[in-house]
């Protein structure tokens, strides 16, 4: 299954389907040029992703890269706590800002 994107209230963008291994590179590229696109963007919702791995924290860094690069302040909410634990352990907090990260 693949990812698709949406724009909900308030200025989200919120992701369903998959953030894995298989759908990953499509999700970046899409997310990328929505962000690039859309100025208004300030969330990205992840709450109806069915199947994250660890290649969806790839997913979450190369958006934070663009919104960087575009001088936005882009968070994100409803990360499952798993990815959570998988970018402390491999040391991401310095990558991944915790203000990147907004509680559901």
């Amino acid at each position: 299954m693949t990812s698709r994107f949406s724009v909900a209230s308030n200025n989200i963008l919120s992701v369903q389907g998959n953030l894995d291994v298989y759908s990953v590179a499509e999700a970046i590229k899409q997310g990328s040029k929505l962000l690039k696109s859309n100025d208004s963007f300030e969330v990205i919702d992840l709450q109806q992703v069915n199947n994250m791995d660890s290649a969806g924290l790839a997913f979450v860094i190369e958006l934070l890269k663009t919104s960087k690069y575009q001088k936005k302040n882009l968070r994100f909410k409803n990360i499952p706590n798993r990815m959570l634990a998988v970018a402390k352990v491999y040391g991401l907090s310095k990558i991944i800002p915790a203000e990147a990260f907004q509680s559901a």
